[in-house]
């Protein structure tokens, strides 16, 4: 066969690549005004200079091809000049020169990069090579720095425009052309290159190899990519902090000072992280590119299973700690922070976008928003929402939140959080009271309380950033408003949200709750029964394996099985256990044993936990002067063994009736004593997990 000409491969490359190429079209477009003569009445003729940026493998030496073609195609001389051609700003003066630019030239300059530290040196030998009429085309992964490009005069040369992810549309149309069809396989390479082009492109040509599947690339392809967009990474500090800012939502440099080893280095870590062309400053703190991050934190999953494990728990500990100690204004996007950690188990982000929308914001009910928010309940929930809601406000303005579009002044939903009493009698708030006061009633210096949110039928159907703040302050506030009982979540019947409220132990009440608002489903938690640490501690669980690492519910005591008794169970429990004192099978089975205070003394014998928390009970009795008495009676009646009443007494030597008096208050003693441990017990959980922010 005889070899194929040069130029005819030239041509099916040039082809391939023109047919591959999609999108670019606000980037063409201002290649396309540069190259049009600008017109006398223009206000604002076109800049000569175009500086395209972005990281690595985001196509923009694809992009100048384009353009180059584009060039050609009407009748310029095009000059194409890349790192290999001139790496120092003298031998690209002589490049161009040699070149010789004519009026019409189109200049194009590739790997910017390489002349770190002298772009301003760079872009006056280009400006100054050009002949009046000729422009130029200048990419880089940096953006141009913002001082030279505010000094006097360039501002008016230099067109700065990032060269961003392809759309949906535009990475499909780009896989089409690469000879990916089936649209299975064309949906996951979408998601797994999150438009990223070079991605696209590799991933297209694994996937014809039919080695991209079940969504999954090769890890080779994983380390070309990382090779690629990451560069050199200076040392093991850098790469920690690589690794941190994928796996946390925002990356701070205290979050690096909790990571890093070498915690003193977190400053120029920090430092050098910001600069990166793939990571971005956000209002909260650093965040890598999609890819980048998906990438980095797959590929230290893998080859590090440990070290990533070791890591999430740092930075778990981190979050814990600023959600601690934030602002009840700030509370939310803490709280975002430590549900983004659930990310990587591919269930919640089914739920939760963690997106970034500054458009959108949490405030506190105002007064002078009243009408602003019944109008927007009305309008979206219908008039029998917004008079309960009226009432409400009426009463406790103080448990509204409203959500607020700050770009187009006006409400866009809202939340209340409604602390349940015998005196609200609305269909929502009867119904959670009714459940609380017939399934384990609240105890002295216990509450409950209803979580009501408002928005239109969409805000409950699909993830969004709106939900995302909804979604967010209710789980502030179950983390920081404890103690409460019971919380109750009041949602629409059949909501998307169903396995997400069941997913953070929210359980569904039987059948929903019919009001002329509509039907509506309560979620309730007994905070009593599954307690804030030990929902917090399931949560670290389930964060990286998923739903399926939660905890089989199991018999017996603990913090995931704790009960809640009622004052007369709680009596009758004492009085058993009491006279079961010698029994072991006896106190095993006793209810007490699934109580907060016994399961707190830990250990792995129920019975013996049960009867050390009713021995420190008797001591207190024994230790009072004025209660030894009954002290005695309690310890010869029913912990010594005497057989009958009558025989304590006897060894007493008190009348039969004195010693049953002295027992029954003995007991009661030791009955009281133990249920305000069990409160105090209850009490120090909650403030245990509370970040001491005040009720909203």
């Amino acid at each position: 066969m005889p070899p194929v000409p040069r130029g005819r491969v030239a041509d099916r490359v040039a082809a391939a690549r023109t047919a591959a190429f999609s999108g670019r079209e606000r980037h063409l477009a201002a290649f396309a005004r540069l190259l049009t003569p600008p017109h006398p009445d223009e206000a604002e003729p076109a800049r000569p200079l175009l500086y395209l940026h972005g990281p690595a493998g985001m196509g923009k030496t694809t992009l100048l091809h384009r353009c180059a073609d584009l060039a050609r195609a009407s009748g310029h001389q095009v000059v194409e000049i890349g790192a290999a051609d001139a790496d120092s700003p003298a031998r690209l003066r002589h490049r161009l020169l040699k070149a010789a630019p004519r009026e019409d030239s189109v200049v194009l300059v590739d790997d910017m990069d390489v002349y770190q530290g002298v772009v301003r040196q760079v872009a006056h030998v280009v400006a100054d090579a050009l002949p009046d009429g000729a422009v130029a085309v200048l990419a880089g992964r940096t953006a141009p720095d913002p001082g030279w490009l505010g000094e006097a005069g360039w501002h008016d040369v230099v067109q700065d425009l990032p060269v961003g992810p392809l759309t949906r549309r535009e990475a499909d149309e780009a896989l089409l052309a690469l000879g990916v069809t089936a649209p299975g396989t064309r949906d996951a390479i979408a998601r797994f290159s999150h438009g990223h082009p070079l991605c696209l492109t590799l991933a297209a040509s694994a996937a014809r190899a039919g080695r991209f599947t079940d969504g999954r690339a090769p890890q080779e392809l994983v380390l070309h990519l990382l090779d690629r967009i990451l560069g050199d990474v200076p040392g093991p500090a850098h790469r920690a902090a690589l690794q941190a800012a994928a796996h946390s939502r925002w990356t701070t440099e205290d979050l690096l000072r909790a990571v890093l080893e070498e915690h003193e280095r977190a400053a120029d870590v920090f430092d050098w992280l910001r600069r990166r062309p793939y990571v971005t400053a956000a209002r909260h703190g650093l965040t890598p590119d999609p890819l980048v991050r998906d990438l980095l934190d797959a590929d230290f999953r893998w080859r590090d299973p440990s070290g990533y494990r070791a890591a999430h728990h740092r930075i778990r500990q981190h979050v814990l700690e600023d959600i601690r100690h934030a602002r009840p204004d700030t509370l939310p996007h803490a709280t975002l922070a430590l549900t983004y950690l659930h990310c990587h188990n591919g269930f919640v982000s089914r739920f939760v976008t963690w997106a970034e929308n500054h458009h959108i914001s949490e405030i506190a009910y105002r007064d002078e928003l009243r009408e602003d928010l019944l109008r927007f309940i009305a309008g979206a929930e219908g008039e029998p929402a917004a008079e309960t809601a009226r009432q409400w406000l009426e009463d406790r303005p103080h448990a509204f939140r409203v959500y607020w579009d700050t770009e187009h002044r006006h409400v866009v939903g809202a939340l209340a959080w409604l602390h349940l009493d015998e005196v609200d009698r609305s269909p929502l708030t009867a119904a959670a009271w009714q459940h609380t006061q017939t399934t384990r009633p609240l105890r002295p210096r216990e509450n409950a309380a209803l979580c009501r949110p408002y928005g239109p039928a969409s805000l409950f159907g699909e993830p969004s950033a709106l939900l995302d703040l909804v979604i967010h302050r209710i789980l502030a506030d179950f983390i920081v408003q404890q103690p409460r009982a019971w919380t109750y979540v009041a949602l629409p019947p059949d909501t998307f949200l169903d396995p997400l409220m069941r997913y953070i132990d929210q359980r569904p009440l039987p059948g929903p709750v019919v009001t002329d608002e509509g039907s509506f489903t309560l979620y309730a938690h007994d905070w009593r029964a599954v307690t804030p640490e030990r929902w917090m501690e399931v949560g670290h669980l389930v964060e990286l394996a998923g739903p399926d690492a939660r905890p089989a519910a199991r018999p017996g005591r603990g913090p995931a099985s704790l009960t809640v008794l009622t004052r007369e169970e709680f009596d009758a429990a004492v009085a058993e256990a009491l006279s079961a004192w010698q029994r072991n099978d006896l106190l095993a089975g006793n209810p007490l044993t699934r109580t907060r205070m016994v399961a707190q003394q830990g250990g792995d014998d129920p019975a013996e936990a049960l009867r050390d928390v009713l021995a420190e009970a008797l001591d207190t009795l024994g230790r009072d002067p004025r209660l030894q008495k009954y002290h005695r009676a309690v310890v010869t009646g029913l912990l010594r063994g005497a057989p009958t009443r009558e025989t304590a007494a006897e060894r007493l030597g008190l009348p039969l009736s004195t010693f049953r008096r002295h027992l029954s208050r003995g007991i009661d003693e030791i009955r009281s004593y133990l249920w305000n441990a069990e409160l105090r017990s209850s009490a120090s959980a909650g403030r245990a997990t509370s970040t001491g922010a005040p009720r909203a």
